[in-house]
């Protein structure tokens, strides 16, 4: 879903359908929208690929080209080895250090970076749209239940403690559905490609 249209899924959760008099605006829920899809990406990051030059006579690889980076998952190098050549790495922030030293080849980096959300596009899988919402809405109602402590309200004291408790099991939900997620996809890579050398 584009941020349009997960922002009309919000406010259909949240029934908050009433364009002429929206309890939170466009950037209130836009901004829920944003970190949950921040959160999102530290358990199932955007795979990328590429390939980086190396130094000769030199272990470090400048990767601050690797824009939104999060984790960096393998460094093949040489390439083309069958079977593949993986480095022991670590990263300090835009330097990655290899085990061996380059030699003006390239090397393969596979990392994963956050995902985006905007107007037109979106690189959260289709099937991962609901959890977005989830973890938005939860954060939503429970900055409402804080907004409306000292207000007046139609519904009294009972609107902040429903608000409360609606988000809190909506923001438990989505936490357990991120744990899942990263329980499906730890892989070879996170659990040896990564140490410290």
């Amino acid at each position: 879903m584009t941020l349009t249209e997960l922002r009309a899924r919000v406010r259909q959760d949240l029934q908050d359908e009433d364009a002429a008099n929206y309890r939170w605006t466009d950037i209130e829920v836009d901004g829920a929208i944003q970190r949950a899809v921040r959160e999102f990406s530290l358990y199932l990051p955007l795979e990328q690929q590429t390939d980086l030059a190396t130094t000769a006579d030199s272990r470090d690889i400048d990767i601050s080209s690797l824009a939104k980076r999060l984790k960096v998952f393998s460094v093949e190098f040489p390439l083309d080895y069958v079977p593949r050549s993986y480095q022991k790495f670590e990263v300090y922030m835009d330097t990655l250090t290899m085990e061996d030293e380059g030699n003006g080849d390239n090397a393969r980096l596979r990392w994963g970076k956050q995902h985006t959300v905007d107007a037109s596009s979106s690189t959260i899988p289709e099937q991962y749209d609901e959890v977005i919402v989830l973890g938005a809405t939860g954060y939503l109602a429970v900055s409402a239940s804080a907004y409306t402590v000292d207000r007046a309200s139609i519904a009294g004291k009972w609107a902040t403690i429903n608000f409360l408790k609606w988000g809190q099991e909506r923001l438990a939900r989505y936490e357990q559905q991120l744990r899942a997620i990263r329980r499906k996809t730890v892989g070879v890579s996170d659990l040896t490609l990564e140490k410290s050398i």
